[in-house]
């Protein structure tokens, strides 16, 4: 699949957000490390769960307002760090934030994630690309200081 195609990317970003396979409308879950970002420039704000099992994320699932990037985001971000070992999903986040600001990433890493890599030319989109993702890494920190 090319994620390079515009209808593929909008295709997948409207997927994501009307159907989000992640999204939970619980604002607690038994067993799963919780990390909650709110975006400084709208409304968007998103609380991820992880379930750890070691250094693995098992499980991770997220509740809370976002617009269409700001959901889709989080949910791929969500499909792309299960079953990855911490220092694998460190490497994904980090390349995907790399690249929302426009930085040197590596491809490869993130998959379906590179249909956000214009985000960082609409400035006004840039938080909605990262709060899902903060409050990734936020339940990631807090797991890690346990």
């Amino acid at each position: 699949m090319s994620y390079k195609d515009p209808d593929i990317r909008r295709q997948l970003i409207l997927e994501h957000y009307e159907n989000p396979l992640n999204k939970v409308k619980q604002k607690q879950m038994k067993n799963y490390v919780c990390g909650r970002k709110d975006s400084p420039s709208c409304i968007d704000n998103i609380t991820a769960f992880i379930r750890f099992d070691g250094d693995r994320i098992v499980d991770l699932k997220f509740t809370g307002i976002g617009c269409a990037i700001a959901t889709s985001s989080t949910d791929l971000m969500a499909q792309a760090l299960k079953n990855k070992t911490l220092d694998q999903a460190q490497d994904i986040i980090k390349n995907y934030l790399a690249m929302i600001d426009g930085k040197k990433f590596n491809l490869k890493t993130l998959e379906a994630l590179t249909i956000y890599d214009n985000l960082h030319k609409q400035l006004n989109r840039i938080n909605c690309g990262k709060v899902g993702i903060w409050a990734i890494e936020a339940a990631i920190n807090k797991y890690q200081k346990k």
